[in-house]
């Protein structure tokens, strides 16, 4: 399976106001993003990093450009999905580390004056603030100073404050490392599994995730921690370290056969530990350990956002099968009361409707009873729904529900047609020619600025010129 995207663009020079060479440098020029691993389209948005951006030796005729983005952490970095902030504290796209912060109202306000070093506040600093701490004004958030001095009357600031002048309050920025950490995701398939009884096996998403770190003595430690799905799982921290102060990667580790993670996966601060899962438990026992332990997180630090691989597949459809399936819990037969031959076979993936979210895979199928890969681990109604069917031991009593083939399987990493989807928008051939009359002069025309990711148009808008996309391939 492909690990790679590989998008390119070519410029006619034929007719163009450029040279060979100049279209060339004119074209490895023009932003496609902003920062190779933590861009706001390509990174937060898609899941993706950029492993290479190369300009070909132009020709006489064409320049080609050439985009090369990793998906996966199966392959050399950087990786993907890349790790972010819960709380950035930067306007622009923040890059590693990610130092454990937390903010503390001020007292009184502060009259800040645009263009200004200096501040005037309502009460006094000295017990709150000390020069080299950071500070936020209210009145312009994501901005962030730092203190100079401090006096009674006032307090110096750099750089020069760049806002409105106002009167507002302020807030002061201070260290706050983690002791105790633990890891979850959006989606039950990131999971390395649960040893209850019958144990919850392992998912095909992200199984492990690897977390550097540094600790508020310096030390720098990786370590593993595994998923439990969207139950915060915690986090055993190296022995040489006493908590976490930054965060310097995250990254996915192990995974089943869809080869990434499916949903967003957190590391979350916790107020406390969260209960084991015991031997004794059940399956059914399980959500209400996920709800108990989602109530103890204190604070969420750093995610990674979805799989490119789960993005794509999301834009696949979910058809509803034909008649009622019989599930009964802690069974891994599921009996249908229509052929489902010809509509499934063993690979495929299928949602229950009695159990939304929980995605099973077929191991076999027959004319009317249909293999499941795990045991049904949904309530169990069948006192309140139920449908009775003779058999040769008598009536039998199942529950009856309603259930959907997932046609890109979540067990599986989407193909290279359903990859492809997402980007299409991007390759859309654009062709940028000036209007009949221009509303501007040609020296007060801004220079073009990246839109959004859609490339060929970005390109198209920056040169002024046919610019012409190739077919999108993996790798």
């Amino acid at each position: 399976m492909s690990d790679r995207i590989i998008l390119s663009w070519t410029v006619d020079t034929a007719g163009s106001p450029y040279a060979s060479a100049g279209i060339s440098a004119a074209m490895a020029a023009v932003p496609l993003y902003v920062n190779a691993t933590t861009d706001p389209v390509l990174g937060q948005l898609f899941g993706l990093t950029v492993v290479s951006d190369v300009m070909s030796t132009p020709t006489t005729s064409t320049a080609k450009r050439t985009l090369t983005l990793n998906m996966t952490a199966n392959v050399g970095g950087p990786k993907a999905p890349p790790p972010f902030p819960c709380h950035p504290r930067t306007s622009t796209p923040p890059v590693l580390p990610y130092p454990l912060r937390t903010r503390k109202a001020l007292p009184g306000s502060f009259f800040v004056t645009n263009g200004s070093l200096s501040v005037a506040t309502t009460a006094t600093m000295k017990p709150s603030l000390n020069i080299n701490d950071t500070v936020e004004f209210q009145s312009q958030p994501g901005v962030y100073y730092t203190v100079t001095s401090v006096t009674d009357t006032t307090i110096g600031i750099t750089p020069a404050f760049t806002s409105r002048t106002t009167n507002t309050p302020a807030i002061k920025e201070v260290v706050a490392p983690a002791v105790k950490i633990a890891v979850y995701s959006s989606s039950d398939l990131d999971t390395n599994g649960a040893s209850t009884t019958p144990i919850i096996a392992a998912g095909p998403g992200c199984r492990s995730i690897n977390i550097s770190y540094r600790d508020s003595t310096g030390n720098l430690a990786t370590v593993t921690a595994t998923l439990t799905g969207r139950r915060p799982n915690m986090v055993t921290l190296d022995g040489g370290t006493i908590d976490v102060a930054s965060i310097t990667a995250v990254q996915v580790n192990t995974f089943g056969a869809f080869r990434n993670s499916v949903g967003q996966i957190t590391i979350a601060e916790m107020s406390e530990d969260v209960r084991a899962i015991e031997a004794t438990m059940t399956p059914e026992e399980f959500p209400d350990l996920v709800d108990e332990a989602q109530l103890l997180i204190d604070r969420h630090l750093v995610y990674l956002p979805p799989s490119y691989f789960a993005l794509a597949g999301q834009q696949s459809s979910f058809p509803q099968l034909e008649g009622d399936f019989l599930v009964t819990t802690g069974s891994k037969s599921v009996r249908t009361l229509e052929d489902q031959t010809s509509a499934l076979s063993a690979g495929n993936t299928i949602l229950f409707a009695s159990q939304p979210g929980k995605v099973y895979t077929i191991a076999s199928i027959s004319k009317k009873i249909i293999g499941l890969t795990e045991a049904y681990t949904g309530l169990d109604l069948r006192k309140y729904n139920t449908v009775e069917l003779r058999g040769k031991g008598g009536p039998v009593i199942e529950q009856p529900t309603g259930a959907f083939r997932i046609t890109s399987s979540p067990a599986l990493p989407p193909t290279d047609t359903v990859l492809a989807g997402p980007l299409a928008q991007f390759l859309e051939t654009m062709t940028a020619q000036p209007p009949d009359d221009p509303p501007l002069s040609p020296h007060t025309v801004p220079t073009p600025t990246f839109l959004s990711g859609f490339f060929s148009r970005t390109l198209s808008l920056a040169l002024a010129v046919p610019v012409t996309s190739s077919t999108i391939t993996f790798t």
